[in-house]
């Protein structure tokens, strides 16, 4: 590999060389951030920390990835880059800024036919280290080329069907896939392992397994990096009490204090001084005489975990029953626990299934839970969304629940106002849907995508996708997914895409593939 590296006067080489030598001891990793993929659309590299002004670096391009040693071009330097030698000529020269930066672009790319799926890789670096050329070498990064708008699945597959999973990114960069289950929507068969995608290959491999195995389980980020695990239903399907910590620098799962009351299809908010709110779920999967009976296992008990303590505490109850509602912390850090499923004491049968429309708000501050105010229409197993100024859309979801009416979804859709602590309509979507996952597209509007309509026993996973409009108040159809996906994962990759994970797809089947969403 040979690299064209500019020569500076010597008089500033010993200048730049007395500076780099004053902030050794401040000296800080080397970040690459690599934001496109999308064709038509931008792509831009930025590169920083600088040690000192006008630092000269190279953002080397590649077409493959490497690794390529240094060697070749540097005999006293045995590290690599981990870009191919394949269009380094196309590599970016420059120097890092008085504000510590380095950026390209953003840099048009074209929408080529030819270049679809195409990976390019990316990789920074600092020059006239102690005794080398190269001083400090960046993370590598990677965009790999879509259409614009589009669905495209990547062929990239883990190991284990898992539906109702969660993704937490890593320390190195990479992002994990915890938990899940195959078997029904709601008769799962929990895995206790993990799965780590790794950008830069494309590709799966197992990460470290839990401490025991979990689906519809709880993920929350503590205040140090952490996150705790709570809940879900294990390998039989129960509700479990048991919880666990996975530390992303350490790459370990570690059980810790078990709450209270067994759940799943609960809520798990970090309040502001790190402890960590769980509230309703069901605490037990009744299944006889009818699959509904586990209905009458929502509970309206909340329970707060202590990390420094590792010790839960009861809090106040619900003023009813939930599981599979919504939470959304409001700026003054009340708590509204909207929706739901849950159930009604009535005189001769004893109690009857439904899907609330009233919330509630817990107060940390106070330890006090007290009425909210109603969404317009019930709803449960939805998700809101943050769209801006304190507002949140929540649209879908199960609402309706009988004993003749096995759970249908709803095409409805509702804004919460915080500051107003009220609710108004968002127009509805032209399919019914519930268990989808749903994204910022920016510019005000937000995708919903996938999920499944039917009912809550014989869901029917859907491909279609929707888009609201804030500045419109109104739906329109969306890109179609490349499968039918419910209760997938999602996750924003760095370079910028959407990545969807499983999810239960038609006949039934849990998906064991991917597919990314290109802005």
């Amino acid at each position: 590999m040979m690299l064209a590296y500019p020569r500076i006067p010597m008089r500033s080489s010993r200048l730049f060389g007395l500076a780099f030598l004053a902030s050794t001891a401040l000296a800080q990793s080397l970040e690459l951030d690599v934001r496109g993929g999308s064709m038509p659309g931008p792509l831009s590299l930025d590169l920083h920390p600088g040690l000192y002004p006008m630092e000269p670096c190279f953002i080397l391009v590649g077409a493959d990835a490497g690794p390529t040693p240094i060697a070749l071009f540097d005999p006293n330097d045995p590290r690599s880059v981990q870009v191919g030698t394949a269009m380094l000529s196309q590599s970016f020269f420059g120097l890092l800024g008085f504000d510590g930066h380095f950026r390209v672009g953003p840099l048009a790319v074209p929408s080529l036919p030819n270049l679809l799926d195409a990976p390019f890789f990316f990789q920074g670096i600092t020059l006239y280290g102690p005794g080398t050329i190269v001083d400090r070498i960046s993370n590598p990064g990677v965009i790999r080329l879509g259409g614009a708008n589009t669905f495209r699945s990547r062929l990239a597959y883990f190991a284990d069907e898992r539906a109702f999973a969660v993704v937490l990114p890593r320390a190195d960069r990479r992002w994990l896939l915890v938990g899940g289950g195959r078997g029904g929507l709601l008769a799962q068969v929990a895995h206790r392992t993990t799965e780590i995608y790794d950008q830069m290959t494309d590709s799966f491999a197992y990460g470290p397994s839990m401490t025991t195995e979990r689906s519809l389980h709880a993920a929350t980020r503590l205040a140090d990096g952490r996150w705790l695990i709570s809940g879900g239903v294990n390998y039989i399907n129960d509700p479990q009490a048991a919880c666990e910590v996975y530390d992303p620098v350490a790459d370990t799962f570690t059980a810790v204090a078990p709450m209270i009351t067994p759940r799943m299809g609960h809520t798990a908010t970090l309040l502001a001084d790190g402890r960590v709110f769980v509230s309703g779920g069901l605490a037990a999967m009744t299944v006889t005489p009818t699959p509904l009976s586990a209905v009458r296992d929502a509970t309206n008990t909340t329970e707060i975990w202590n990390p420094v303590t590792n010790t839960w505490t009861a809090g106040p109850n619900l003023r009813t029953p939930r599981a599979g509602h919504i939470a959304i912390q409001r700026p003054d850090g009340r708590i509204l626990l909207a929706g739901g499923i849950s159930w009604d004491n009535v005189i001769i049968i004893g109690w009857l299934p439904t899907v609330r429309s009233s919330c509630d708000l817990y107060d940390p501050v106070a330890n006090t839970m007290a009425a909210g105010p109603a969404m317009a229409g019930a709803r449960s197993l939805t998700e809101p969304i943050a769209i801006g100024n304190n507002r949140w859309l929540v649209a879908g979801g199960i609402s309706s629940l009988t004993l003749t009416n096995l759970g249908t979804p709803t095409a409805s859709a509702e804004i919460y106002d915080a500051v107003a602590n009220s609710w108004s309509s968002a127009g509805s979507m032209a399919t019914p849907r519930g268990n989808q996952r749903v994204w910022a597209l920016g510019n005000g509007r937000f995708l919903h995508a996938g999920g499944a309509n039917g009912n809550i026993l014989n869901p029917v996973p859907l491909a279609s996708t929707e888009v609201w409009d804030a500045a419109t108040n109104a739906w329109s159809p969306g890109p179609t997914m490349t499968i039918e996906r419910a209760a997938a994962a999602a996750f924003p990759m760095p370079s910028g895409p959407m990545m969807v994970f499983g999810g239960g797809t038609a006949n039934g089947a849990i998906s064991t593939g991917t597919e990314w969403y290109f802005f």
